[in-house]
């Protein structure tokens, strides 16, 4: 007895088989499809709303007292939880614009923006480098011009660094 051919002994196999291949096929075209979403991209999300946040609260201080403004960007950089995985990010959300806010007033020569600025500034290089968001990224968290942005970041991190160079050096205490 000769035995049946296979597609006719098991003609379960053949739709079995067309559908396996159309979802291999079709996997590379679904993957395509989904929209991606990397931590990078939830972090710049995360920054951005803290920025919003502390522009919200504090920047109509920068223009009555700098050290108003600065007491409330403290004050929300110290209310976020430490040991908080978006709590890093949303420091850097603050201090970016706390930085934001006190160099742009600088520019209009407010009383104690400039040492503003200066102040946040390693702070939110700090965490930056930490996260490992590029300076286009968190630039573009805050509306502005981001090469001029980038520029001034630059040169003051340049004079910062110029500063500590020539600053005299602090005598060691001795306990008495």
């Amino acid at each position: 007895m000769a035995h049946p051919s296979p597609a006719l002994a098991r003609p379960f196999m053949k739709p079995l088989l067309l559908l396996f291949l159309s979802m291999l096929l079709a996997r590379p075209i679904l993957a395509m499809a989904e929209p991606t979403v990397t931590p990078s991209a939830s972090a710049i999300a995360i920054v951005t709303l803290a920025a919003a946040e502390a522009r919200r609260r504090c920047h109509e201080f920068m223009h009555e007292d700098a050290d108003e403004y600065v007491g409330c960007i403290d004050a929300l950089v110290a209310a976020v939880p430490a040991r908080e995985r978006p709590g890093e990010q949303r420091r850097l959300g603050i201090l970016y614009f706390a930085w934001v806010g006190a160099n742009n007033s600088a520019r209009l020569s407010l009383p104690g923006a400039e040492a503003a600025a200066l102040h946040y500034l390693p702070m939110f290089r700090r965490l930056q480098q930490q996260e490992g968001i590029q300076d286009d990224d968190l630039c573009r968290t805050i509306e502005g011009a981001c090469d001029t942005r980038t520029a001034q970041v630059l040169q003051q991190e340049t004079q910062l660094k110029s500063m500590a160079a020539t600053a005299p050096a602090r005598p060691l205490r001795t306990r008495r």
